[in-house]
């Protein structure tokens, strides 16, 4: 983790409502983003989206950590990544690299899958463990709901539909 890194003033102040942060390079999907590179759609700036927990049934409401990143060690990432090597563990080495390079988890921002918009949005609670291990290591079990509490949501409500009430409830007027 570079302690010296930020979240820009857009990521940081991401809104229930607001449009998701454009996804630049997922590294991982699964439906929709597991871990990915976003970029702020105003200021270009580069962040990563690390899923630390979803809902059932359809998992269309996720919660993700943000950490800002380094335009340059995205470029970097890509660069190797699209050249590939016939070494079997350095694809996985660089990515461990990539993601020790990103700055602390800062924001958790709740996202309806579907609807491409934040279902809420806060900072990382104090003391709370920001930087994931691993997919699927990092999911906690499913009666486990500290990271939707911390938004204020449900985990278990109504899949789809209620990230879509969820989100109606948070729209300015």
């Amino acid at each position: 983790m570079n302690p010296e890194l930020a979240l820009c003033a857009h990521l940081s102040g991401l809104r229930a409502g607001d449009a998701a942060p454009p996804v630049a390079h997922a590294l991982l999907w699964q439906d929709g983003a597991i871990d990915a590179v976003v970029r702020c759609a105003r200021c270009g700036a580069h962040a990563l989206l690390r899923l630390l927990d979803w809902a059932p049934p359809r998992f269309v409401q996720r919660i993700y950590s943000l950490a800002a990143l380094r335009a340059e060690d995205s470029a970097l990432l890509l660069r190797n990544l699209e050249r590939g090597s016939c070494q079997v563990a350095r694809a996985g080495a660089e990515l461990d690299a990539f993601v020790a390079a990103a700055g602390p988890s800062e924001r958790l921002i709740a996202l309806g899958v579907a609807q491409g918009r934040v279902v809420a949005s806060a900072p990382l609670p104090a003391g709370a463990r920001g930087e994931p291990d691993a997919f699927p290591a990092r999911l906690p079990r499913a009666e486990d709901e500290r990271w939707f509490a911390a938004l204020g949501l449900e985990k278990h409500g109504g899949g789809e539909r209620d990230a879509s009430r969820q989100l109606a409830e948070h729209e300015p007027a």
